[in-house]
């Protein structure tokens, strides 16, 4: 299907699917009527930002490309802070139907944006390798995976550690935005730069291994106040992290394929942030907040790992090709 026409269905469907979990808390709906809605609209947001991410590569001239993903990056980060905050704000007022029906009008409207944008075919003859086929994306699907765990964890085993600082748990909230404002200021600065695509496998590499480090003082603030400086720097990697994972993909998958390979992408997150949430609920009264905290450190630590092991592959493999050629 067209790319905009499928964003506007998207759209619509999320949309409703805020209405139905609007009605269902009008009704007093059972837990797991809930949670089955959430998961229909975790896949609907999955296609709106897949598709919208998809969309760079014909509007955008290849020159601005990594610009443009880390704009988009930041956007998000932004989107991230604001949104939360101003669902908080209008829960005061309106509560969480008013909420969920101010998200179905954004949802709403936001078909009406979409009309703007270029009406673009899909591309003729639909590659048959799905993203996941093809291994520059796959590479890139695992680190979204393994960063969404680290997110994850980190994010949920905030709350607790703000009360054993001495702080509400709601506090959590309001710190992760710190974490959001350090990312929107790293891809600013990321966005700045020229040439995203030389090293990208260095490049991807130092920023893992200063997300880990920086991730080490969050587990050792000993109080409030320097954890929210913590969560600040630690999150300068995360949008040119994410950003260049995107360019990645637009570079190695097909065009007739983006959207779906952009949508696996953030589904990785997603599922990694799943997961991490879940180590949480598992671990956390056995081991404590801080030293979840520090378990968050392993997995870019891992991440980094990975990509250093393909970059010393990829160096021996260039040093037998040309001592082949010179033979």
């Amino acid at each position: 299907a067209e790319l905009r026409g499928g964003l506007q269905r998207a759209c619509l469907a999320t949309g409703a699917v805020f209405l139905a979990q609007a009605l269902a808390l009008a009704l007093d709906a059972p837990v797991w009527a809930l949670f089955a809605l959430a998961a229909v609209q975790g896949v609907a947001f999955a296609a709106i930002s897949g598709g919208f991410r998809a969309l760079l590569v014909p509007v955008v001239p290849p020159e601005d490309l990594a610009r443009a993903n880390t704009m988009e990056a930041v956007f998000v980060e932004v989107a991230f802070v604001a949104g939360p905050t101003l669902a908080g704000l209008l829960g005061l007022v309106v509560g969480a139907r008013g909420v969920l029906l101010a998200m179905a009008a954004a949802s709403f409207a936001s078909v009406l944006v979409a009309r703007r944008l270029p009406h673009l075919q899909p591309a003729v003859g639909r590659p048959s390798a799905a993203p996941w086929r093809v291994p520059a994306a796959r590479a890139v699907f695992g680190l979204g995976l393994s960063l969404g765990v680290c997110v994850g964890l980190f994010e949920s085993a905030l709350p607790a550690r703000a009360a054993e600082l001495g702080f509400q748990a709601a506090s959590g909230g309001l710190l992760l935005a710190f974490t959001s404002i350090g990312s929107a200021a790293g891809g600013l600065f990321a966005a700045g730069q020229r040439d995203a695509l030389a090293h990208v496998r260095g490049q991807a590499c130092a920023l893992l291994v200063a997300f880990a480090l920086l991730l080490v003082p969050v587990a050792a603030a000993g109080n409030v106040w320097w954890l929210g400086a913590a969560l600040l720097l630690a999150g300068v990697p995360i949008a040119p992290l994410n950003a260049l994972g995107s360019l990645v993909l637009q570079q190695a998958v097909p065009p007739g394929r983006q959207a779906e390979g952009f949508a696996v992408y953030i589904a990785a997150i997603l599922v990694g942030a799943g997961l991490g949430n879940g180590l949480t609920g598992l671990l956390l009264d056995d081991i404590g907040a801080q030293a979840l905290l520090l378990l968050s450190v392993v997995l870019p630590l891992a991440a980094a790992a990975a990509v250093g092991a393909a970059v010393l592959r990829r160096g021996r493999s260039d040093r037998s090709r040309a001592m082949a050629g010179l033979g």
